[in-house]
């Protein structure tokens, strides 16, 4: 590291004793860059964003400071300094280090110095403790193909999404068979775009929204406020039409290989314990576990209604696709929270079950029901199968904690966030959507800078590794490539305060390549690159902050 000597024999004293523990008192300002909380701290500078140093609007006013220039508010160093925020309408007088380095004590941010502060939580990586297999990132696509296809901006739309966003997965809403929403040949582009972007084809998963209005009660894919009907339509014989469903789904999958798009992963219907309610219009289809009749409200009366079993339907699908060519793995029960996932699992025949799968609704971010989350991943242990959560949506940071709880907690080997593009504005604007679209311009929102710490420095086949916090607050999981020369380390602030964390990483790693990504949900750093690791290993994490670590041999 090059030093800058500073132009006083007071600075050379102070260099050639070491560097200072703290900010000093006084009135001369060899205590520039230092830490502080207060003004008093810092003779005649003042203490802006922890550090001591000056306000100013050029460099003019950072005269007397040696390598001192005027970064401007909106700049990402003077951003990353303040935690995230931008302190307008004054820049801070700090020292640029891109080519110069820091001096001792310091370490270089977002290409200013920075003072190294010490730490107030350690976080240590254990390389030989692992856990699940990613499968991957992703989102689902579901009603958006033909917005993406058909936007004046899909060449960078499409960068957005796969080389900037590392998207591992795709989930498409099987449409085959519905009457002007049957255009397959957008989910080919979709795949075709995505595997030229990523050096490989993504992951698929489809699953059925709803069957065709043929072979539904109520003769619409749709449902809204008709519990009764809003299921599987009966054979003339008055049986449930489990052979006409799994005739379309499988009529459904060999349309798709005809333009290329072949699922890795099928479900044959998303949400089976969800009806909407007469205020909600969306396709949907219920099935309970096995056949049978349960009580539900119609139009405020209570009445009993016999539904389609699931496992029934499932079994039927399974023996529909044995002469497909490339017959996809199974996932189930995909129903629209964790509570009901093992009731409908245990009706299922193990042998036709490839991944259990679950969505997250009903979930609060900040208050997750973590035994409820270890059970599920226990039962996925225990039947030997990968488990996913294939549908959800939250704010940011409420993204950046289902995550890691689902990764850690469940062990989940995926996670897909419910919509991929939603719209930027007006009464459907969808703020939980990875990136939000209009006619002429998209805009990445905050869910897709939470997921992209965890997606872009990570591929399928890395595997989860212990990566242990001694502070609550502090949220840490780690990602370890199949060759052990890549590591992604994700930290997550839960706190009400920031934190400096120490990382303590392998032999193996250190010295490693690095590259520091942080985005503080509480300001205004989104996806912000800071640089490389320091040489101490030390990190801030403002508060509702994600941080990310790559490192690389």
């Amino acid at each position: 590291m090059v030093l800058r000597f500073w132009p006083t024999l007071l600075g050379v004293l102070l260099l050639s004793c070491g560097s200072p523990s703290g900010p000093q008192s006084g009135d001369s300002h060899t205590n520039w860059l230092m830490s502080c909380q207060v003004d008093d701290q810092c003779g005649k500078l003042a203490c802006v964003c922890g550090v001591c140093t000056r306000p100013c609007t050029d460099d003019r006013a950072c005269g007397g400071l040696s390598g001192a220039s005027c970064v401007a508010p909106g700049e990402p160093g003077a951003i990353a300094q303040c935690d995230g925020n931008q302190q307008a309408p004054s820049g801070l007088c700090l020292a640029r280090c891109e080519d110069t380095g820091c001096d001792a004590g310091q370490m270089c941010v977002a290409g200013v110095c920075s003072p190294l502060l010490e730490p107030t939580a350690n976080v240590s990586v254990d390389t030989a403790a692992l856990h699940q297999v990613l499968t991957g990132f992703g989102a689902s696509v579901a009603y958006a193909e033909d917005e993406i296809t058909s936007h004046p901006r899909k060449a960078a739309l499409y960068q957005a999404i796969f080389a900037d966003l590392g998207l591992d997965e795709l989930r498409l809403r099987d449409r085959y068979g519905h009457p002007g929403d049957d255009d397959l040949s957008t989910a080919a582009e979709l795949v075709t775009v995505g595997s030229a972007s990523l050096g490989r084809a993504p992951t698929l998963f489809m699953t059925s929204w709803s069957p065709p209005a043929a072979i539904k009660a109520n003769g619409a894919t749709t449902c809204s406020g008709n519990p009764a009907t809003c299921t599987l339509a009966r054979t003339s014989a008055g049986a449930f039409d489990y052979a006409g469903f799994a005739a379309y789904l499988r009529a459904s999958l060999d349309a798709y290989a005809s333009v290329g798009v072949v699922p890795r992963y099928f479900g044959i219907q998303n949400n089976p314990d969800w009806l909407p309610s007469s205020a909600e219009s969306g396709e949907a289809c219920r099935f309970l576990p096995v056949q049978g009749t349960t009580t539900v409200a119609v139009k405020g009366t209570n009445m009993a209604v016999e539904y389609p079993g699931y496992a029934e339907a499932h079994a039927a699908t399974v023996a529909a696709f044995g002469g497909l060519a490339s017959v996809p793995q199974m996932l189930a029960p995909e129903t629209s929270d964790i509570d009901h996932v093992s009731t409908y699992v245990s009706a299922l025949d193990g042998t036709r079950l490839d991944a259990l799968a679950h969505h997250l609704y009903g979930t609060d971010p900040k208050a997750i029901d973590s035994a409820a989350l270890s059970a599920l991943g226990d039962l996925a242990q225990r039947l030997g199968k990968p488990i996913f959560q294939t549908e959800m949506h939250a704010d940011g940071f409420g993204t950046a904690l289902l995550i890691h709880y689902t990764t850690v907690v469940e062990n989940a080997s995926a996670y897909l966030q419910q919509t991929l593009t939603g719209s930027l504005s007006g009464p459907a604007a969808s703020p939980d959507a990875l990136i939000g679209l209009d006619a002429t311009t998209f805009v990445p929102q905050d869910p897709y800078h939470a997921l992209r710490h965890f997606s872009l420095h990570t591929d399928p086949g890395f595997r989860r590794v212990d990566a242990v916090s001694d502070t609550e607050s502090l949220l840490a999981s780690a990602w370890l490539s199949p060759s052990g020369d890549a590591l992604t380390l994700i930290l997550i602030n839960a706190g009400s305060s920031a934190v400096s964390a120490k990382i303590e990483l392998p032999a193996a790693l250190m010295g490693a390549a690095s590259q520091v990504t942080r985005t503080a949900f509480a300001g205004v750093e989104r996806s912000a690159p800071l640089g490389s690791l320091s040489p101490e290993g030390v990190l801030n994490v403002p508060s509702r902050a994600v941080v990310s670590v790559a490192l690389s041999r």
